[in-house]
């Protein structure tokens, strides 16, 4: 059989599982029940129809249709091939697809990776019989009608199992009972599962003990859940190898570092989806003893894993804000069991830099070991009033802040910013940029240390001012707080955010948040800036550029934000993804 061939017979019976199964006589039994015991992969979408729906039929995807590109799409043979292939489907069942669909997966479709065959099965619960019947027959005349285009014979090929029909396409085996359509790509997971479904007392996934409690878990209203069981894996050793090999990426170990170690002493991972109108949230999970990953990663979980990350800091017109738990100090100091040899090395030149700009004071133990763990980051949209010099391309406003074991030595960060804004003059003059101009001042108990380029004289380029205009760099300390601020309003305006921020939950190792809105809008303010580009790198005209910017803003208007959360707690480590959608 021809490469060609295989794949779109493949693609024939994918289509052909989703919409065959016969109608239910005997005793329910779930997917869980027919699955194998021995199965080490599953997932299940309890209503396929809907989540289709959700997402065919939301705003946001009538925006993105709309988009130039898609329309481009839709133009390609390869698109009117498949709305021809669409056609016969449509004509075999004598409805619209979509319905069609929504009724032959009522029951829900599952699918498992079974050890002991080595194959994987997808299982199809439908209650519709004749709609079945006819899904069937259009599904096998597809792949006759492929295979005859290829020049090849008849590719389907009847067979029997305990007194069940099966059908073979290809590598795909396909039966049909009791409301169950079940295909998989090896005839011993197919009989598997078979003897499953005629056995009264089966050795199924649903008596898995490890199963069974990963299952119990499971959100209620989840539209897509899969478990993932890594005791093979953990057997063999590999994970523990790979969690053992040391880095050749800092940024990769501060981000996911942690989540890495301890992998291999997880028995088993989950996922969860749940969606509807106003929502999308995705959360990975698996049981972990944060106390004993802890002791390879303390700069991650904090000591005894308990690192709590500090309150995620919202001023106006934020569009992105992190809080995280990270020991910095604990990481320079643990470099060299952290990281491959070639780290190590750009670790010890970095720290011979730092020594001079810190005037000669030892990098790791008198600045990284001066701050306590935790570490907040935000983005703001940048304001501009009557009379402010307006930059031509508006870049956001970004900030730092970090905790001081001693409030004491925020000299030394003073005077290395004060370095630092001499040797940004320097480099500036040597580019034709007019130096920044230092000042300091108290603001009620805080010291401001801060930076401002003089205005242009042109009263013309004060409303397009160079990207410079957008800086306004800024040291601030306020009790054990150092702020270090590409703009002064907005370290200004976390003075007095800082100290009265609630707490993150218990258990936040890291949180993030995205404003679509906020962001949406700073993209607005720059929407010249963006059909220009889009005219430079993709060669348009304006008005081609200017419709497919408008596009792409339209469609983002529909995300209302983002939040992303790492939690430990209750012997368990969690990842959260959700996407607010605009209502």
């Amino acid at each position: 059989m021809t490469a060609p061939l295989r794949v779109r017979l493949v693609g024939c019976f994918l289509l052909g599982s989703l919409l065959l199964s016969v109608p239910s006589f005997a005793a329910e039994k779930t997917a869980r029940d027919l699955l194998p015991a021995t199965v080490i992969g599953y997932a299940e979408l309890p209503q396929p129809g809907k989540l289709i729906d959700l997402f065919v039929d939301h705003p946001l995807s009538k925006q993105l249709q709309a988009l130039p590109e898609y329309q481009q799409a839709m133009q390609r043979p390869e698109y009117q091939k498949g709305l021809e292939a669409l056609a016969a489907i449509e004509k075999g069942l004598g409805e619209k697809l979509r319905p069609a669909a929504g009724k032959l997966t009522s029951g829900g479709a599952y699918f498992g990776f079974d050890l002991a065959s080595q194959g994987v099965v997808l299982l199809i619960k439908s209650s519709d019989a004749a709609l079945a019947d006819k899904a069937l027959d259009t599904s096998l005349e597809l792949a006759r009608a492929a295979a005859k285009e290829q020049g090849n014979g008849d590719p389907v090929k009847s067979g029997e199992f305990r007194g069940i029909k099966t059908q073979q396409i290809g590598d795909l085996r396909l039966a049909v009972r009791d409301g169950w359509m079940i295909a998989a790509n090896k005839s011993l997971t197919l009989s598997f599962v078979l003897n499953n479904l005629l056995d009264e007392k089966p050795e199924s996934l649903a008596g898995e003990m490890q199963f069974q409690t990963a299952y119990a878990k499971r959100s209620p209203t989840a539209c897509l859940w899969s478990y993932i069981d890594l005791r093979l894996l953990r057997s063999t050793g590999i994970l523990k190898t790979l969690a053992s090999q040391k880095s050749d990426n800092p940024a990769g170990e501060l981000l996911a570092g942690g989540i890495v170690t301890a992998l291999p002493d997880a028995p088993y991972v989950t996922a969860t989806l749940e969606a509807d109108q106003q929502r999308f949230a995705l959360s990975l999970a698996m049981p972990c003893d944060t106390a004993a990953a802890a002791k390879k990663k303390e700069f991650y979980f904090g000591v005894a894993g308990q690192g709590q990350s500090p309150p995620l800091l919202e001023p106006k017109h934020t569009l992105f804000t992190l809080s995280t738990y990270r020991d910095f100090g604990s990481l320079w100091k643990n470099a060299p069991d952290l990281f491959n040899d070639e780290i190590n090395a750009k670790f010890v030149e970095a720290e011979g830099g730092l020594k001079t700009l810190f005037a000669g004071r030892d990098f790791r133990d008198e600045i990284l070991g001066n701050l306590l763990p935790g570490m907040q980051i935000v983005a703001v949209r940048q304001q501009y009033k009557a009379g402010d010099v307006i930059p031509a391309i508006k870049l956001p406003a970004i900030a730092l802040v970090m905790q001081m074991k001693n409030p004491e030595t925020s000299r030394i960060f003073k005077v290395t910013f004060q370095s630092f804004i001499g040797f940004i003059n320097i480099a500036g003059g040597q580019n034709g940029i007019d130096p920044l101009d230092l000042n300091s001042e108290k603001i009620g108990n805080a010291l401001v240390v801060s930076a401002e380029y003089l205005p242009p004289e042109d009263e013309k380029t004060k409303l397009a001012a160079p990207p410079q205009f957008n800086a306004s760099p800024t040291a601030a300390f306020v009790g054990d707080k150092f702020i270090l601020s590409s703009a002064k309003p907005l370290a200004i305006e976390l003075l007095d955010l800082v100290p009265n921020a609630p707490a993150t939950p218990t258990g936040t190792n890291t949180a993030i948040k995205i404003d679509g809105q906020v962001v949406q809008a700073a993209l607005d303010d720059n929407r010249e800036s963006l059909i220009t580009q889009n005219m430079l790198e993709r060669g348009h005209d304006r008005d081609a550029a200017e419709k497919q910017v408008t596009g792409l803003l339209a469609a983002g208007k529909q995300i209302a934000g983002t939040t992303l959360k790492l939690m430990q707690n209750a012997g368990e480590l969690r990842l959260d993804w959700e996407i607010k959608l605009s209502k």
